[in-house]
């Protein structure tokens, strides 16, 4: 009797602990599915990811040409010296066709005032510093971050006032305009776009803030001073649409050089 007791005590305390065994394995399978799930981020957080790694970069807005003020271009006649010569110019609008076959990919600044600032047209990070031996001068480029498919190119300045990496406000001095050799003074501006290994050259007048003719307006004007102070039909305001961009608004690398 005693002994049967026994065998029925032994036989449910047995059942009693696998029944605990089990329901701890099922809580710690349980914690782990839940903390799996956690861990996994939520269909709005995986698209909202996505979204923004393929989202498109927005064009740059120019705040200025390089230049605080277009009262900075020298406008003389000697400027133009070697003109029927050469075809040499005070500024060069974007499009102008140049010597073998070349057309210009940018805004040429070739005659400044001593003194003249270069400075940034959009805030952003400078990409790098380029000194540039042939010239004894130096190359800025200016991006609005790191990585941009849109690079705003600074060439011919000395005295240069910023380092790669270094961030910069739309205003801000970069440098200044370098001595070309008929001692005149000169930089160039240049917009390109690099999109799918393929760089487009954009014309700078096209990327000023939309509804804004200030800039424009003085462009437009310094071209028509040019032309009033020197006699010459120097540019052609019915090709520019807008101001500065004579007969078109983008180049490739290949227009550019003439092949």
């Amino acid at each position: 009797m005693k002994r049967g007791h026994h065998q029925e005590t032994g036989s449910l305390h047995l059942a009693l602990l696998l029944g605990v065994v089990v329901l701890a394995v099922i809580g710690i399978v349980g914690w782990r599915v839940m903390s799996a799930e956690d861990k996994q981020p939520t269909t709005q957080q995986t698209t909202g990811k996505s979204e923004q790694s393929t989202a498109p970069e927005a064009d740059v807005v120019l705040q200025n040409f390089g230049l605080a003020s277009l009262a900075s271009v020298d406008i003389t006649t000697q400027a133009l010296r070697e003109y029927e010569s050469k075809g040499l110019k005070g500024f060069y609008a974007f499009g102008e066709s140049l010597s073998g076959g070349r057309l210009n990919p940018n805004f040429e600044f070739a005659s400044l005032k001593a003194g003249a600032k270069v400075v940034a047209a959009i805030d952003g990070v400078i990409g790098f510093v380029k000194e540039q031996p042939e010239s004894k001068d130096y190359e800025v480029f200016l991006q609005p971050k790191e990585n941009s498919k849109w690079t705003i190119g600074y060439d011919h300045l000395v005295n240069v006032t910023v380092a790669q990496g270094a961030t910069v406000k739309a205003g801000d001095v970069l440098g200044e305009p370098a001595t070309q050799n008929n001692g005149l003074i000169r930089f160039e501006i240049q917009v390109n776009k690099d999109e799918n290994g393929k760089t487009t050259h954009i014309c700078p007048a096209t990327l000023i803030e939309s509804g804004d003719s200030t800039l424009l307006n003085e462009l437009a004007k310094m071209m028509s001073d040019w032309e009033t102070e020197t006699g010459l039909e120097l540019y052609n305001a019915d090709a520019q649409k807008p101001a500065g961009c004579m007969n078109q608004t983008t180049l490739t690398p290949e227009q550019a050089e003439g092949r």
